[in-house]
């Protein structure tokens, strides 16, 4: 059960690390308000780049493999990258992107840094528990 547990969480990990830009751009699964098309291209651009830095691949490698109809997983399959070890890359980027954004809030005034440190303390639990796609009053991260 665990085993299938941990399977489940690498697409929310995904869609959390990898899919953010393309998620806020077009809406969630492509059902929201539009976006121009410099957006969605700057958000295309940083979904490459963020999955070419977690596969260790250059740009132009991770580009085509995309084009050639391959999955996050099928390249890191080609690459000698277990499912396991890219779980584990996978969740390492999401805690850091989660930590930047917190950091970005105190930054700018919008939230404590106690504020941002519990909330932080709070998404790493719901992360090791598997249960990252739960919503709060709204709150999506």
């Amino acid at each position: 059960m665990k085993k299938y547990l941990k399977y489940s969480l690498l697409p929310a990990l995904a869609l959390g690390v990898i899919g953010v830009g393309t998620a806020s751009a077009h809406g969630l699964f492509w059902g929201g308000a539009q976006a121009d098309p410099q957006s969605f291209a700057q958000a295309q651009t940083q979904r490459f780049q963020n999955e070419a830095d977690l596969l260790g691949i250059s740009l132009d490698e991770l580009k085509n493999a995309w084009a050639e109809g391959k999955s996050i997983k099928d390249i890191a399959e080609e690459k000698g990258i277990t499912q396991e070890q890219l779980q584990e890359k996978m969740k390492t980027a999401a805690q850091a992107h989660m930590k930047a954004n917190l950091q970005a809030l105190v930054d700018q005034g919008v939230i404590t840094q106690a504020q941002a440190d519990l909330r932080l303390q709070n998404m790493e639990s719901r992360m090791q528990n598997g249960n990252m796609m739960r919503r709060h009053h709204g709150f999506s991260f």
